[in-house]
């Protein structure tokens, strides 16, 4: 069975709580979406008990600050893990092409030259769109676009043991389309 860790949520300026994100676990292997808005994720990892090492995927909703800053950390320290030999495999990220872009220009602007190289070889991004179907924590994960009217951004729905689905949908409220 799943576990969900809610281990941020408010605007993108909240200053006594952390920026949205969560965590999905299943059996030991975690789903991470979205990393706030800074270094704080570091600190809500740690408090869920979550390991750098068990967050083999990755998905970024969109491009806003506080969805997305705490993903520069969360690759540090996962290629900090990989450099030092305690993190076994890939990760994998999942989020739109522009978003690839975006971070793997971040990485090379702000991360030692050890870390970078593991971008395009341990760490994979992988463009997601509507309609996107992925594998990940042995079940099919669906991406749709939201229809945001602010900027692209990605929702996805996952089904769960119990049969219900896990729907997020970014930084929307439903929208019908």
């Amino acid at each position: 069975m799943e576990r969900l860790h809610v281990l941020g949520t408010g605007n993108a300026a909240v200053t006594r709580c952390y920026n949205t994100c969560f965590a999905l676990e299943h059996r030991g292997e975690y789903l991470l979406c979205d990393a706030g808005g800074g270094n704080g994720i570091l600190r809500q990892l740690k408090l869920a008990g979550i390991g750098f090492g068990s967050i083999h995927h990755f998905i970024i909703t969109h491009a806003h600050c506080d969805h997305l800053l705490g993903a520069v950390w969360v690759l540090r320290m996962v290629g900090t893990a990989m450099k030092g030999g305690s993190y076994e495999g890939q990760l994998h990220i999942y989020c739109h092409r522009s978003i690839a872009e975006g971070l793997t220009a971040m990485t090379k602007l702000m991360l030692p030259a050890a870390i970078q190289a593991f971008v395009g070889d341990r760490i994979l991004f992988h463009p997601v769109e509507d309609g996107t179907q992925v594998q990940m924590l042995d079940r099919t994960v669906t991406f749709f676009d939201i229809a945001s009217t602010k900027l692209l951004q990605s929702g996805f729905t996952l089904p769960l043991d119990n049969g219900q689905k896990l729907c997020c949908l970014g930084d929307e409220p439903y929208n019908p389309a």
